[in-house]
């Protein structure tokens, strides 16, 4: 299954980045080169991660191996004519950046309804895959309105969205019982790593009892099948039927490992159906821009 495992760069161009892992912080060459020896063979990166870009192509001009490399646009503008110009120079600076012959997704950082529906923005995108700068065109979404409109559109190829053993309500809500045919990227498996930092749940979560009390409950099913927290939270995820990857961030090699070992676990078909029925039910907190 490593080769379904995305690594995340975020954490090494923003040190504090979502909720911070306990551990030594191992630096992007030894976190990659032990990927890469695991079978992890891509990345997720993005201009807005300071130098992470440039790490990455600093690791390709040094070692023989490679990785695919799929990154993100952004400072985009609804009905722009600058928005093809802003696209190309983009994609071409992070292809410059990270040593590759071209760009396996290119996701739109931005969001919201005005960008990812725009037409001079689409048009755009399908010159440049077109162009053979980049293999696919991907969308990272928030909410239901920008899923269902980017399961119709006929512009991306990939969807990445948050699913997680706490929330996966979008994912049941629309991914599940769809026909499409569009890869899925699942990102937030541990809800940027609240789940394993319970102690600043109460400081950075205005939700926090309630969000307390939902992981409770996740203690117990772990307690009574006898799996670890940790391996459930990654199995899971994986274990979604039209899950096609997920992304993980990490400096912590040992973290790594965890998450490669558990991707490897094969959870019993009780105990999936019990945390779906928990965790696709609709949660305020699923959302960390409502935190």
């Amino acid at each position: 299954m490593s080769d379904r495992i995305i690594l995340g760069t975020a954490k090494f161009g923003i040190n504090n980045y979502g909720f911070s892992s306990s551990g030594y912080q191992a630096s992007h060459v030894d976190i990659f080169d032990l990927a890469y020896k695991y079978g992890v063979r891509a990345l997720d990166t993005s201009p807005r991660y300071n130098n992470a870009e440039n790490l990455i192509g600093d690791y390709h001009k040094k070692s023989k191996n490679v990785f695919k490399v799929s990154t993100k646009v952004d400072n985009l503008e609804p009905e722009s004519f600058e928005s093809e110009k802003k696209i190309y120079n983009s994609v071409l600076e992070s292809i410059k950046r990270t040593g590759v012959n071209c760009i396996d997704t290119l996701y739109l950082h931005q969001n919201e309804m005005g960008i990812i529906s725009d037409t001079k923005i689409i048009n755009a995108l399908k010159n440049i895959k077109n162009d053979g700068f980049v293999k696919k065109i991907g969308v990272s979404i928030y909410n239901n309105e920008e899923c269902k409109f980017s399961l119709d559109s006929d512009i991306y190829d990939v969807i990445q969205l948050p699913v997680s053993v706490l929330d996966s309500f979008m994912y049941s809500e629309l991914i599940h019982s769809s026909t499409t045919n569009k890869k899925i990227i699942a990102r937030s498996i541990f809800l940027q790593g609240v789940l394993f930092n319970r102690d600043l749940i109460k400081s950075k979560v205005k939700q926090s009892e309630n969000m307390l009390n939902y992981i409770s409950k996740l203690d117990q099913l772990a307690l009574e099948h006898k799996v670890e927290l940790f391996m459930l939270a990654c199995s899971y995820v994986l274990s979604l039927p039209k899950v096609n990857g997920i992304i993980v961030g990490t400096a912590v090699k040992e973290n790594l490992l965890s998450i490669i070992e558990s991707s490897k676990f094969k959870i019993t078909s009780d105990l999936m159906d019990q945390i779906y029925q928990l965790s696709s039910e609709y949660k305020e907190w699923g959302n960390p821009r409502k935190w």
